[in-house]
């Protein structure tokens, strides 16, 4: 009988995720047997069409947030009154660890922990993989203070640039493994551990045929310039629309169209009308992957100028550069985090410092005047994409791992790497 794997998200479905979307169909088709349990139920009303083909059941955990409710509260409560009763010793020594943790005290977070304790132990599964280092792998920490399921955590980048790293460092040496999408992170992530739990590069796959070029039936005059992106900070919006006011001024014809959504979409709005690039430039909104396909084959460049924020935010590897590079289009990005990993400067696209107006639109001019680069540089893309971000290589290591983790876990290492460090200190 295949085991059955716990896959643990923030909220599922969710708009912006497509790469854990895909992970989940692929690791299905792989033949793995999953359980998805959401910490939050979605409140967008679009779907990937790809939710649909996701054979996991969904279970969604009771929440007090962002509103109480008596029925949940109760569920909640009652889970952990089961637990209280099957094993008080091993109750009191969960509730002991939560009190004594450095970061802020959430008794929702204690409370969804207890309640995720206890229905993986009623559905028998035993090892739980949590995407996003930060709420969901604090869950599943706490979930393992109850029962001793063993978890595994993928870690991304606001989830690793903006936590605390004791906490980080912590939870991190209580997993079986950790994933992270860039080398720039998986480094970053050695740096901060002080456990032996091992930490592997997993690029994200994408589905190379799905994401396949179509021929043209006519080239447009205008060349159609697309970004991708949530409506935030790290993606760089506004120099992009200052990268674009500046090609209007030298005179060069050009569309520009925004897919995305997001905080800052009022201000990317104002800056539209400052800029007076209501005529070059169209915010999209919302669209499935579907749909965005569709735009992709309009497209004839493909632009992100993501950022380092103040705070250290940031991206890894944005999947829809994988996704226009696979579609063969010439992509321009910044040399920040991972980017350079699939980007590589006059080969297989173009990359410019961030928070460099001139510089993005002196790139987009080049690809601008220069259809032949366009062509060379999306072919280039493409064959990277199948080379290193394959879908089923890519997700059959992860699959590969998952199992390892179920049929010979490492547990109890936490415990035996404090005795050595004890060991080692009294030494000293």
């Amino acid at each position: 009988m295949r085991p059955l794997i716990g896959f643990l998200l923030k909220t599922y479905p969710k708009l912006s995720e497509t790469f854990i979307l895909n992970e989940i169909l692929e690791l299905e088709r792989q033949g793995l047997n999953l359980h998805i349990f959401s910490l939050r139920r979605p409140t967008q009303r679009h779907t990937h069409p790809g939710v649909e083909r996701v054979k996991a059941p969904v279970t969604y955990l009771p929440t007090l947030l962002p509103e109480h409710d008596s029925v949940q509260e109760k569920e909640l409560l009652d889970a952990h009154l089961a637990l209280f009763h099957k094993d008080n010793a091993a109750y009191f020594q969960a509730l002991r660890f939560y009190l004594e943790r450095t970061e802020d005290r959430r008794l929702h977070e204690f409370l969804q922990g207890g309640y995720l304790a206890w229905k993986l132990q009623q559905l028998g599964i035993t090892h739980l993989h949590a995407h996003f280092a930060n709420v969901p792998t604090a869950t599943a920490e706490i979930a393992q203070a109850f029962s001793a399921v063993s978890y595994s955590i993928t870690a991304h980048a606001k989830d690793i640039y903006l936590n605390d790293n004791a906490a980080l460092d912590r939870r991190m040496a209580k997993a079986e493994f950790v994933l992270t999408c860039t080398d720039y992170n998986r480094q970053y992530l050695e740096q901060v551990s002080t456990s032996r739990t091992p930490i592997h590069l997993a690029y994200h796959g994408l589905d190379v045929e799905r994401f396949s070029p179509k021929p043209k039936t006519q080239q447009s005059e205008v060349p159609l310039i697309l970004s991708v992106g949530r409506f935030c900070e790290k993606k760089g919006f506004p120099y992009l629309l200052k990268a674009c006011h500046l090609i209007k001024q030298v005179g060069i014809p050009f569309r520009c169209a925004i897919v995305g959504y997001g905080p800052l979409e009022g201000s990317i709005r104002q800056q539209i009308n400052q800029l007076e690039l209501g005529a070059h430039i169209t915010l999209v909104g919302k669209l499935t992957q579907d749909r965005l396909i569709e735009m992709y084959q309009q497209a004839d460049i493909f632009v992100l100028p993501c950022l380092v924020t103040d705070d250290g935010d940031r991206d890894g590897i944005p999947n829809v550069l994988l996704e226009a590079m696979s579609m063969e289009i010439s992509v321009v990005s910044t040399d920040i985090s991972g980017i350079s990993e699939l980007v590589e400067s006059n080969y297989n696209g173009l990359l410019v410092p961030e928070k460099d107006e001139l510089a993005l639109a002196q790139a987009l001019e080049a690809l601008i005047r220069q259809p032949g680069l366009r062509t060379t540089l999306g072919k280039a893309g493409r064959l990277t994409v199948m080379d290193k971000f394959g879908l089923t290589r890519n997700v059959g290591a992860v699959k590969d791992w998952l199992l390892q983790a179920v049929q010979q876990p490492m547990r109890p290492q936490t415990q035996a790497s404090v005795l050595g460090d004890l060991l080692k200190l009294a030494a000293s």
